[in-house]
């Protein structure tokens, strides 16, 4: 499987885009809400792309809930993580909520969601509720048990983003944020090294922050972060995603094709470069045809269809448990 993840424009494949998913360095694609209509509409999609491919690829969205879900129409809303730390019972609520939203997505023939958040705070303008606290320890048992959820429904979980965006106050969408705290390893990255230990995250995706008390690199584009801390201190040995690479925090790192040949270099198994199809293709000319035998390992197992899921009674309970606290949050903060 090919180290780029990219992503396509519309409810349908376009020609070009078929050229591009053939490509070898292809190995993912991601989708965001442009991409969904219904779900019928999505089914035929993927089933489109993985024809088109006829070679595994990763295919993943940003199905977090609240205000990043990308599937909304036909799909159960979930609430953010703050959520689930704010409620009665909120463990339990957190456990169906991953394996609520996992067993959705595996159910439309989708990998992975980018989840779940392991950021501290509620501060930091890209992140807000989708941390589950502030208090390292609360994110621990929260995130544990929504990957617990998720692991249960047969989906691997990915953590971000590592060592910790939650004490920036900038979007890296937007700019390249700055950390200059020096107790990040003490602090924020306990999160990530704690659920390492007990082998909950199978994939990982670092933050666009330059933590200059540190090294001069986002920590996505950091051998510093990527090689020494994530891999050797903690001994992570799953997939390392970059974050979006067309997103204005990694600017620092040069043009799409440098960016993509850094994050990979400083060790990114995956690559993705998103919302930019001229800087997609350059990452694509740029990086070398290898192939990343760890991506096999996020691939799904075969599940039931949705319509299949739909009739059991354990979405039945969890899709009405969630919904309540859907509701519930939306009443308490609107």
């Amino acid at each position: 499987m090919g180290p780029l993840m990219l992503d396509v424009s519309s409810y349908e494949l376009d020609a070009e885009e078929r050229e591009i998913i053939q490509h070898p360095t292809v190995g993912g694609i991601i989708f965001f809400a442009r991409n969904y209509d219904n779900r019928d509409q999505l089914r035929a999609l993927i089933k489109d792309i993985r024809q088109t491919a006829k070679r595994p690829l990763i295919i993943g969205v940003d199905q977090e809930g609240g205000r990043v879900q990308r599937f909304r129409e036909q799909f159960t809303l979930l609430p953010p993580a703050r959520a689930f730390a704010e409620s009665n019972n909120g463990l339990a609520l957190a456990t169906t909520g991953g394996w609520l939203m996992a067993a959705e997505l595996l159910a439309m023939d989708i990998d992975i969601s980018f989840a779940p958040v392991l950021d501290l705070g509620f501060d930091c303008k890209a992140i807000g509720d989708r941390a589950f606290s502030d208090n390292p320890a609360e994110v621990i048992r929260y995130a544990s048990a929504f990957i617990d959820g998720m692991t249960t429904a047969g989906m691997a979980a990915t953590g971000k983003h590592f060592p910790g965006h939650g004490g920036v106050i900038a979007d890296s969408h937007l700019e390249t944020p700055y950390d200059s705290r020096d107790n990040i390893k003490q602090y924020d990255m306990t999160v990530f090294s704690h659920l390492i230990s007990k082998n909950k995250l199978q994939g990982i995706m670092p933050a666009h922050v330059v933590f200059d008390a540190y090294d001069e690199r986002p920590a996505s584009g950091s051998e510093y972060w990527l090689k020494q801390v994530l891999r050797q201190d903690l001994g992570f040995n799953g997939v390392i995603f970059s974050d979006d690479l067309n997103m204005k925090g990694a600017d620092v790192l040069g043009n799409y094709s440098e960016r993509a040949v850094a994050a990979q270099q400083s060790g990114c198994d995956m690559v993705m470069l998103c919302n930019n199809r001229a800087g997609a293709i350059q990452a694509l000319d740029g990086l070398p045809q290898t192939q990343v035998p760890i991506l096999n390992t996020l691939l799904k197992q075969p599940t039931p269809e949705f319509n299949v899921l739909m009739q059991t009674r354990e979405w039945k309970q969890a899709q009405q448990t969630i919904s309540g606290l859907v509701d519930k949050w939306n009443n308490k903060t609107n």
